[in-house]
């Protein structure tokens, strides 16, 4: 129920500004922009992450700064300006690894593959996703090595080397 939890986050965000607590004003314009990309509304998404941004960059959040920009890069993957995605992809990835945010720098990678692979460039597709794929197998993250399967067997399968996605789609359905 998209639009009711809409409803809570506004609530949330009003009631952080009136209390002046920023982190959790950044943590509800997120949580708005990820709300309105589940809905579809990708242009409110980026307002809310662009807004999201700049609360990070004023309170020194780096998490919260790399996360929007992974968030702003998936809204515009979603509206097909791949080129802006990927901009946005790396700032995320840079500052993931700069806090040394495994978790993060594997999202990022897999959110780096996703763009490449809307532009056609499986190669470099691929290159990302196996980043990724190496970082969730080294932490642990089953979420991420189903996600990162998943994203390799479509590639594979785009690139024509069926033997090859059908092993990477069948890592995906154990894990799921």
């Amino acid at each position: 129920d998209f639009r009711k939890a809409i409803e809570y986050h506004e609530k949330n965000l009003t009631i952080a500004t009136e209390i002046g607590d920023q982190a959790r004003e950044g943590r509800a314009y997120e949580n708005l922009g990820v709300t309105h990309k589940s809905l579809g509304d990708f242009r409110k998404a980026i307002d809310y992450h662009e807004k999201h941004l700049a609360v990070a960059i004023e309170i020194g959040d780096q998490a919260g700064e790399g996360r929007a920009y992974g968030n702003l890069g998936v809204a515009h993957r979603s509206l097909g300006d791949f080129q802006k995605a990927i901009e946005y992809h790396e700032k995320d990835l840079k500052i993931a690894k700069g806090i040394s945010d495994q978790l993060g720098e594997g999202v990022a990678y897999g959110n780096l593959g996703n763009a490449y692979g809307s532009l056609g460039d499986f190669p470099k597709a691929i290159e990302y996703n196996d980043k990724a794929l190496k970082i969730a197998i080294e932490i642990g993250c089953q979420v991420g090595q189903r996600a990162v399967y998943g994203n390799l067997g479509n590639l594979y399968n785009s690139l024509g080397d069926f033997r090859k996605a059908i092993e990477y789609h069948k890592k995906h359905l154990k894990i799921a």
